[in-house]
């Protein structure tokens, strides 16, 4: 994985809607401090509650659900926690594929199963 900045912001509420895809997802709000301007979905590292994790990464408007507001969330593999409020710090890795729209949120949830395993090969690599 590329050895990018460290980024930090705090999990806060979001939609709940990964949660219905089988995807859940922590939702951050960046520190002042630090932006990101590309948007897709990336490899991601991350630090949260003292523990070192791997996830998928979202970086955009979630143009499926027909949303505007962009968005900065992961979905944290082996992970099942309550962790709102919590300070968390990622490093962004490779990017998968550029944000979007699909014409249904099967299509949706079919491609995020690919993302998934896509990235999870990248990290045993």
């Amino acid at each position: 994985m590329d050895e990018g900045q460290w980024l930090s912001g705090r999990v806060v509420r979001g939609l709940q809607n990964g949660r219905t895809f089988g995807f859940p997802t922590i939702n951050i709000a960046l520190d002042e401090h630090c932006s990101v301007e590309d948007t897709g979905v990336f490899a991601v590292e991350l630090l949260l509650q003292g523990n070192k994790y791997k996830g998928m990464l979202y970086i955009g408007t979630r143009p499926t659900l027909s949303l505007q507001e962009k968005t900065l969330e992961i979905n944290i593999f082996d992970f099942d926690q309550d962790c709102y409020d919590a300070e968390v710090k990622f490093k962004i890795g490779k990017k998968i594929r550029a944000e979007q729209k699909f014409a249904s949120v099967e299509e949706l949830i079919s491609q995020l199963k690919k993302d998934k395993d896509e990235i999870s090969e990248l990290f045993r690599n």
